[in-house]
Parts: C-alpha cells; structure tokens; sequence
C-alpha cells in the first residue's frame, strides 16, 4: 500500500480518536459541575478515573497485543469505546445519570482507550520501517495535536448549541468513523526473521509475568530514563488537564463555549510541534531533539498558570502554546526511540509494560490535583504542574543517553 495513502487513512483514525479524548477531558468536568454538582475533588477522582486503564490494564493490553491481530483489536476496542459514549449519552438525555453510573462508564471509556493506545504503539513499526518511523510517528502527533486545536472548540460549541447528550451522541459516531477509516490499512504479519538471540528472548518473554518486563525495561538504559521522563510529564499534564477546565470556568469565569475555544487554542503548540519534529530529527538525530528539544518550550505551563482575571487569558494561551509545543516534539522522539530499541515479538508486551508505568502516572495527577485543589487553591496547583514539567526534562540529562547515536538505535544494539 502507497505510504501516502496509509498515512492519511491512518491520520483519519488517529484524528478522530484524539476528539474523543479531548471531548471526555472537557466533558467529565462540566457533566460533574452542571449535571451532577460534583465538588473538585470528585471531579479529579473522575478525571483520574478516566486514565486508571493506563496503570490498570497497560501491561493486560500489551499482551492482548501480542497474542491477537493487533488492526483487528484497534477496530474492536474503538467500536466498544464508541458503545460506551452511547451509553454515557442516554445517561444524561434519560435524566438516569447518578454517582455510580458517572464514574463507571468512565472507567470502560478508560479500559478501551488504554487497549486501543497500546495496540497503535505495537501495531505501527509492523507495517513501516525504521526509517518511515519519524514521519508516520510526526503524523500520528499531528493528527492529536490537530485534535487538541479544534477538539474542544468544537466539543465546547456542541454542548453550548446542542447539549451534553447529543456531544456524547456525535462523539460515539466519530469514534464509529475512525474504526473504518483503518479497515483497509494492512494485515498484521509477525516478523519471519528473527535472530537465535531474539528467539531465546521470545521463548523467555512467554514464561515472564510482569515483574520480569519491569525488570527487561528497568535494565535497558534508554528505556528506564523514558519511563522516568514520560512519567513526570504525564504527571504534570493530568494536574494540568484536572484542573484547566474548572481554572478557565470558575477561576477565569469564561463560559463553556470560550474555555473550549481557549483549549483549542493552546492546541496550535501541539500542531506546532508535531509539524516540525519530523524535521528537527532528521537534522539533528532523533536522540538530541528527545533530550534538548521540549526543555525551553516546557517552561510554558508555569507561565500560563500565572494567568489571571481575563485579561489573563492572553497570557494563558501563550504559556499553553509553548507547552503544547513542548509536548509534541518530546512525545515524538521519545515514541520513535521505544519502537526502535524494542524487538517486534515482544513490542505489545513491552510497550503495554511501558504504557502501565508512564500513562499509571495520570490517575495519580488527576487525583493528586483535584485533593490539592481544595487546600491550596486551583491556581496553585497549576503552578505546581508547570514546576514538574520543568523537572521532568532531567531525567535525560543522561551520559549513557547522550553518547548514543542514531545508528545504534537503528541496529538495535542498546543496553
């Protein structure tokens, strides 16, 4: 199949998947504020609760990967996700929606995404090569940051228009579109040659439990710093994403179709950055722009969470567009070093592992954020997030990490 071709169908399905996460972050809080009348700790149980999949199920998911047709399970768990919006959508329209039914179709909306996440991570080196891996790894990030631009502009402006249920409703469809939108894309193969090392390593992996994968990506060098890096950062980002919404609507006191637009606005770092990786990699090597890349642009979150009254707004937006940015070219060097240094038969196991202790971090910020909130105040814990953030670019900060080159990421002899 044209790469052209499969990157578009593939950028569909990645597009329309990343609206439904950006919906759900903006629609958990203000179905908690305007339907059920949750306070802020609850709402960050609930935020949390959305990503409690990733420390949960990551490791339950890389196996699934591993063991069934990784393009089969992605469609599955994408149409089941979009079952679940469905649900959550006759919730609200039927008046039925209490405590209990709020925070467990969350939890599946939780289980399906993390199963659709790591599949995607798996399934994408089978079917490009080494050298395809930025580019197509630049378009996955451009369609998310694409999602974070008009995601929750258009969510915000659908439950301003139409209500909450019918955003749930339309999101279920888009969720129903992106499935198809990769039905065509190519039968998973499993790798034929595999050297007598890997083969060992295989045989092995099949008798591990999960403390043995720990211990695999704890040994590596590369991937233990990429899990202490992805770690903090999605820590910072889920005290952020706790927060931003009840920080624009009851600190900044914007109306829901504003703090939408002002979300999406931030999403021009994300598109930013997506956009130009791809080429900062090429130029510089995949392991410098991991290292130095995000760490000035990261300062933007401490800026923007000094933000206040409305005039704050400006201030806001610039901050978020700088972390955004800063997010993007991270999050697209660090995906293409893991897939490189990982063998393909053990990828899904490994990369649901990874996911498990990098994404487990995001329920423990969202709930960190929503206690905190409540003693020291929401702005505050922005702050905090922004100090984090900074922090987490340390951790690459690394001479083993630095002596690397991209040749040796290629041949895949990292230890």
């Amino acid at each position: 199949m044209n790469n052209k071709f499969k990157d578009l169908q593939i950028g569909t399905e990645e597009t329309l998947r990343y609206i439904s996460v950006e919906g759900l972050i903006l629609l958990i809080p203000i179905i908690g504020i305007k339907v059920l009348e949750l306070n802020n700790s609850l709402i960050g149980l609930a935020i949390s609760l959305s990503s409690i999949g990733y420390l949960l199920f990551g490791y339950t998911a890389g196996l699934i990967a591993d063991k069934w047709n990784r393009q089969q399970v992605i469609i599955t768990s994408l149409l089941a996700k979009s079952l679940c919006f469905g649900l959550f959508s006759y919730l609200v329209l039927s008046s039925n929606l209490n405590k209990l039914s709020y925070f467990f179709v969350i939890c599946m909306i939780s289980l399906f995404l993390v199963i659709i996440e790591t599949t995607i991570t798996a399934w994408i080196p089978d079917i490009y090569t080494n050298e395809n891996l930025s580019g197509i790894n630049g378009v996955i990030q451009f369609s998310k940051s694409g999602a974070n631009l008009i995601g929750p502009f258009l969510v915000g402006l659908s439950i301003d228009k139409l209500g909450i249920s019918w955003t749930l409703l339309l999101i279920a469809t888009c969720l129903i579109i992106s499935s198809l939108s990769i039905l065509k894309v190519g039968k998973y193969v499993k790798p034929k040659n595999i050297n007598l090392e890997n083969k060992l390593l295989a045989k092995t992996n099949k008798k591990t439990k999960r403390l043995e994968n720990v211990k695999y990506i704890f040994t590596n060098n590369v991937l233990r710093n990429l899990v202490f890096t992805t770690g903090t950062i999605n820590f910072a980002i889920s005290i952020y994403t706790a927060m931003v919404v009840i920080f624009l609507v009851g600190t900044l006191g914007l109306s829901t179709y504003l703090t939408g637009l002002v979300i999406s606005l931030s999403g021009i770092g994300a598109l930013l950055g997506s956009f130009i990786s791809p080429r900062l990699i090429k130029k510089f090597g995949v392991i410098k722009i991991m290292v130095f890349g995000p760490i000035i642009p990261s300062f933007g979150l401490l800026l923007a969470s000094f933000a206040y009254e409305k005039m704050g707004v400006v201030l806001f937006i610039i901050g978020s567009i700088c972390f955004f940015t800063a997010r993007s070219i991270g999050s697209v060097a660090r995906v293409t070093v893991q897939q490189m240094v990982v063998p393909s038969h053990i990828r899904g196991e490994v990369s649901g592992t990874m996911i498990m202790l990098t994404w487990g971090t995001i329920p423990l910020g969202a709930l960190c954020a929503g206690v905190l909130s409540d003693f020291i105040g929401v702005q505050q814990v922005l702050m905090l997030a922004g100090i984090i953030l900074i922090l987490s670019n340390c951790w690459l900060l690394n001479r083993g990490i630095l002596n690397l080159d991209d040749k040796r990421l290629n041949d895949r002899v990292v230890s």
